[in-house]
C-alpha cells in the first residue's frame, strides 16, 4: 500500500465524516469516540490560531451559568471540562467491572455539533453529510 499524507484537518474531515455516517446508523458509541477525535483535533487548530474551539465556548457558558447560580469552589472550571467530556472519554478509555449509563444518541448529537462548528469555524466551509445531520436533528 502506497504512503499516504495527511495533515491534521484531513484526518480531522475524514475521522468527522465517518461519525456521522456511523451516527445516521445509529451506531453511536464509534460515531462518538471518531467525532470526539476530530473534535480534539479541529480544537487544537484553531487555538493554535488563537481562535477558541467549540468546547471552549461551552465550557465558558457551563461556567458562566454555574457562577451566577452561586458556585465558585475551586476547581469547577475542571469539573466543567470533565463532564462535557464523559461520554467520549468513557467510551474512548473505560476498562472498569461496573456497567456505565449514558444518552448515547443525545451525548452523540452533542458531540458531532462541537466537531462541525470546529470544522466550520477553521475551513469556513460545512460540507453536504453535515447539512443532512442538521436537517435530520431539525426534525428530532
Amino acid at each position: 500500500m502506497p504512503t499516504v499524507h495527511l495533515d491534521a484537518e484531513s484526518i480531522a474531515e475524514r475521522q468527522l465524516l465517518a461519525a456521522l455516517q456511523l451516527a445516521a446508523a445509529k451506531n453511536w458509541i464509534p460515531a462518538i469516540t471518531l467525532a470526539g477525535a476530530a473534535e480534539e483535533i479541529l480544537g487544537k487548530r484553531l487555538r493554535k490560531l488563537g481562535r477558541p474551539p467549540s468546547f471552549d465556548s461551552m465550557k465558558a457558558a457551563v461556567l458562566e451559568i454555574a457562577k451566577q447560580a452561586g458556585g465558585d469552589e475551586p476547581g469547577l472550571e475542571k469539573d466543567i471540562a470533565y463532564l462535557i467530556n464523559l461520554t467520549k472519554n468513557e467510551l474512548k478509555h473505560y476498562s472498569g467491572d461496573e456497567l456505565i449509563e449514558f444518552d448515547l444518541e443525545q451525548d452523540g448529537v452533542e458531540i458531532l455539533e462541537r466537531a462541525i462548528a470546529n470544522y466550520e469555524m477553521l475551513t469556513g466551509t460545512v460540507l453536504p453529510e453535515m447539512l443532512q445531520f442538521w436537517a435530520k436533528q431539525s426534525e428530532t
